[in-house]
């Protein structure tokens, strides 16, 4: 019995550690939601006095046949009246040309550049985008949008986040979008996923003037032409796999001002086909947010596994004791597990439901939240384990051997 009650108290430590460690993870949800900016703020202001300004939306595409109609079809139909883009076609082997050119026909405002080859120190997806965005400047564009294939604007969505630009001063304007969850992974991993990614770059500490967090997203970057000049293009970040991370620490670097706005579902996005393309794409992602750290990446996954799975394990085994002291006459013992685990649980059930609201995913995906932490958290372990061992990163058609910082 002695052994037994040893051993709960040990269960208890962790179980309050952990109902601390929800408690504060709420307040800071909710501390960066109410600071947090809507990209539906957007749609209410004003005309700048002198006119919009022109916009040029660059989207570099690579073998994206079944989504590229639907992206397109969402910036010719944008509300916005000075709107330009020009679509990259990176080495497609697919109908991507052919169903798009279809679509555009005459539109006068789509360009359409095919490019069959890419520089070995260039990612393709950067090198696409350069291209696009010489022509765009060609053109006269004061402000540059680049978004990806996989993406579906609203109908205001250009000039609701031109507007939010003007009128926060941004110099790079990015949006956290709304992601779809019609698979099972897009709703229990992908959440888990984008909750460790915000939780390193808080939406409140990136849109702070003072000090603010370098962060953006490269789904939707809208930059004033100036910065963009500025901080040299995308000659600046040819070689980063996540060229958005290092575009918001240029730009702040250039004490420009960046700045990230949430979608509330004006920017939809699909992003992964499968399970394992989602799995690839998180490690490239974290490998970057890390700066291409193993040992950082070791501590991101150790603490998604303790925190999602190892911690339910022990509150359950906790209850567990609990019962079993319980039976053998000792009633405190179940009282002390409810009051550790109670209120963990509801902390984090509550940290969790208004996360997962914000971000548009259903509430049912919370079920899998464990589940989440630990794919997550082992891609993040294989990533840390891929710098060390010097084994590629595919992406984009190519491979990517990253070295290690």
């Amino acid at each position: 019995m002695l052994t037994l009650q040893v051993i709960l108290i040990c269960t208890l430590v962790v179980c309050f550690g952990s109902a601390f460690y929800w408690f504060v993870a709420n307040w800071r949800i909710r501390r960066a939601m109410s600071l947090s900016i809507s990209m539906k703020e957007g749609a209410g202001l004003p005309e700048p006095p002198e006119g919009w300004p022109t916009v040029a939306v660059v989207v570099p595409a690579h073998d994206e046949e079944e989504l590229i109609e639907r992206c397109a079809r969402g910036i010719m139909n944008q509300s916005y009246p000075a709107l330009r883009a020009v679509f990259v076609l990176d080495r497609c082997t697919d109908q991507t040309e052919a169903r798009l050119r279809t679509l555009v026909k005459d539109d006068e405002r789509i360009s359409v550049l095919c490019i069959e080859d890419c520089p070995d120190d260039w990612a393709g997806k950067c090198n696409a985008a350069h291209h696009g965005a010489q022509l765009a400047l060609e053109q006269g564009a004061e402000y540059l949008l680049f978004t990806d294939a996989d993406t579906e604007f609203d109908l205001d969505l250009v000039r609701s986040s031109v507007a939010l630009a003007i009128r926060e001063e941004a110099d790079l304007l990015s949006v956290l979008s709304t992601l779809t969850t019609t698979r099972w992974e897009e709703k229990i991993v992908q959440p888990v996923a984008i909750l460790n990614l915000v939780r390193m770059h808080p939406t409140d500490l990136v849109n702070r003037r003072a000090r603010p967090r370098a962060f953006a997203n490269g789904q939707f970057m809208l930059f004033s032409r100036g910065i963009y000049e500025a901080i040299g293009g995308h000659e600046e970040v040819h070689e980063d796999l996540l060229e958005d991370i290092a575009f918001a620490r240029s730009v702040r670097g250039h004490n420009g001002r960046g700045i990230i706005v949430n979608a509330d579902g004006m920017l939809t996005v699909s992003m992964y086909e499968s399970l394992q393309s989602m799995r690839e794409g998180w490690k490239r992602i974290f490998i970057e947010v890390a700066r291409r750290r193993p040992r950082r990446l070791v501590n991101w996954g150790v603490r998604s596994i303790a925190v999602g799975v190892l911690v339910p394990t022990i509150q359950a085994a906790a209850l567990v004791l609990g019962v079993v002291l319980f039976n053998r006459g000792d009633h405190a013992a179940l009282i002390l597990a409810l009051s550790a685990v109670g209120p963990g649980l509801l902390a984090q059930c509550l940290a969790l439901h208004q996360f997962y609201r914000a971000a548009g995913t259903p509430l049912m995906g919370l079920l899998g939240y464990p589940l989440g932490c630990l794919i997550i958290g082992q891609l993040m372990l294989a990533g840390a384990s891929d710098l060390r061992h010097g084994r590629p990163i595919r992406w984009g058609g190519r491979e990517y051997v990253l070295t290690p910082r």
